[in-house]
């Protein structure tokens, strides 16, 4: 049978917080929404009765807005619909705010086994100016609740470059992460998403950022302190302890098949994407008619699934595997890149090594630079 990852977009949030660039609307989960999504899980799911689902991942939105009632309903169509393979990774996203120790029993009870907490700060005055609703030690205490409860896989995104951040504040962060009982850490640089109240500030003039030098005194604080306390970076924005990497995103690095199911969720499968439209209303109604809902789809050619295949493996420590990227596309990467190859090496931006292609140390903090010299013409 073959492999395949799950995608559960839960689409709402108490409130969207400032930087947010992913569809969500400010309320709880209806029982309609609920029973739209097990609609979605019965109509696809006949097309995967030879796939194993080995990863599961229910993200947002904020996916801990949902009820226990309502995590229990979607847990069990999971489970009627697909192949749930049973030492299959499934993570589910929460707020420091709904982690009770009654919602995490629940949850754990119906199988979730690795938790991604939204801590992003350890600073009360950033959290506040970038719109979450949850304090530091709020946070800590929910992660510490988790551990006790059984949770022995816990990742925590963290961010930097946020309006306001100092290089110590950061630092604090990471230094207080560190001493939490997690196996993982997220750590992302602010991104300007348009239609963001971020964006519209910065539009205006009115987003005070870090500077050029305290960003990259930020980006060597995190490539210094989280390997040194056992986090090893396997990719650009990911560091896990004892190597517990997430096996659902390695899916994404990999161009592995992963199917989405809730509005706004993408899937990949073979050559094919397609992303359900977004809308929760428009969602519920078609699929409670027993339609699916309106998705755009994109065939990938050779030329972007080559171009994909190159900056998503470059993104993970391990690089290119150069054998394997001969098998998928007939001959040595030099045939199409001899030029960007010469060039990224010659700054010391690229090496190779072990029949891999990966990223140096300084290549990292330029990847954007890197991943676009890998674009055809």
């Amino acid at each position: 049978m073959k492999n395949l990852g799950l995608y559960l977009h839960i689409p709402f949030c108490r409130s969207r917080c400032d930087y947010c660039g992913f569809y969500s609307i400010g309320r709880k989960p209806t029982d309609r929404f609920v029973e739209a999504l097990l609609k979605e899980m019965e109509i696809r799911s006949p097309s995967f009765r030879d796939s194993v689902c080995d990863t599961v991942y229910l993200g947002g939105g904020t996916p801990s807005s949902l009820s226990e009632d309502q995590l229990g309903k979607i847990l069990d169509g999971l489970h009627r619909y697909f192949h749930v393979s049973g030492d299959a990774e499934i993570t589910m996203e929460m707020n420091p705010c709904d982690m009770s120790d009654s919602y995490l029993a629940n949850a754990k009870a119906l199988g979730i086994n690795r938790i991604s907490v939204g801590v992003q700060s350890h600073e009360d005055r950033l959290l506040s100016a970038i719109g979450r609703l949850h304090t530091s030690s709020e946070a800590e205490s929910a992660v510490k609740r988790a551990y006790r409860g059984g949770f022995h896989n816990i990742s925590i995104d963290l961010m930097y470059e946020l309006p306001g951040q100092s290089t110590a504040d950061f630092r604090k962060s990471l230094l207080r992460a560190v001493h939490l009982p997690i196996s993982h850490v997220s750590v992302y640089s602010l991104i300007l998403e348009e239609g963001t109240k971020f964006a519209q500030m910065a539009e205006k003039g009115k987003l005070l950022r870090p500077t050029e030098e305290e960003s990259w005194a930020m980006y060597q604080d995190m490539c210094r302190i989280l390997p040194h306390y056992g986090f090893e970076r396997y990719e650009i924005s990911s560091f896990a302890r004892n190597g517990e990497r997430s096996r659902h995103n390695q899916k994404y690095w990999t161009l592995a098949d992963y199917l989405g199911l809730g509005p706004a969720a993408s899937s990949r499968i073979g050559h094919k994407r397609f992303t359900v439209n977004p809308g929760v209303r428009l969602y519920e109604k078609e699929l409670l008619l027993g339609n699916l809902p309106g998705e755009e789809v994109e065939k990938l050619s050779p030329k972007d699934e080559m171009e994909e295949y190159c900056f998503l493996a470059l993104r993970r420590k391990e690089g290119i595997d150069l054998a394997d990227f001969r098998t998928r596309y007939g001959a040595d990467i030099s045939r199409w890149y001899e030029k960007p190859l010469a060039m990224l090496k010659e700054r010391e931006l690229l090496k190779e090594g072990g029949n891999h292609l990966f990223l140096t140390y300084h290549g990292a903090a330029l990847g954007n630079f890197v991943f676009e010299q890998f674009l055809l013409d």
